[in-house]
């Protein structure tokens, strides 16, 4: 399931934009195939890192939390151990801020939570396919 690009720049949507809005209409088109394995827990996204006016960025990060934490926290459960699987999204030669490398190396020796930067959609639904959240 595709969403479908709206004048790129009129709205001020960018390509990174885009790879968000597809990958929720996966999300939720395997959640109504019912291709969400029972293990799967919840997942969520973080809008602390999206592109705002400066006033509009500074009011959200100061309400609902830090810069540098991935965009999307997949959370399962395997034999009653909870994991999760922290995407962060990058369009093109996009690289991660210092902060996002920080947070990333919080969980570089965890045995149940896994970090991933993702370049497409189709990667990211490949990592959630490997740690058996989706089918």
């Amino acid at each position: 399931m595709k969403t479908k690009k709206i004048n790129n720049r009129k709205n001020g949507l960018g390509e990174e934009d885009y790879m968000h809005l597809n990958f929720v209409a996966e999300m939720h088109a395997k959640f109504l195939q019912k291709k969400i394995c029972q293990n799967f827990v919840r997942y969520g996204y973080n809008t602390a890192g999206e592109y705002r006016p400066i006033k509009t960025a500074f009011t959200i990060k100061r309400k609902h939390g830090e810069t540098g934490v991935a965009d999307y926290l997949v959370e399962y459960r395997i034999d009653g151990i909870d994991h999760r699987v922290y995407l962060e999204f990058k369009a093109g030669k996009n690289k991660q801020s210092q902060s996002q490398i920080d947070f990333q190396n919080l969980y570089k020796d965890s045995k149940n939570s896994f970090y991933y930067v993702v370049y497409s959609v189709e990667e990211a639904i490949n990592i959630l396919i490997k740690h058996n959240v989706i089918i």
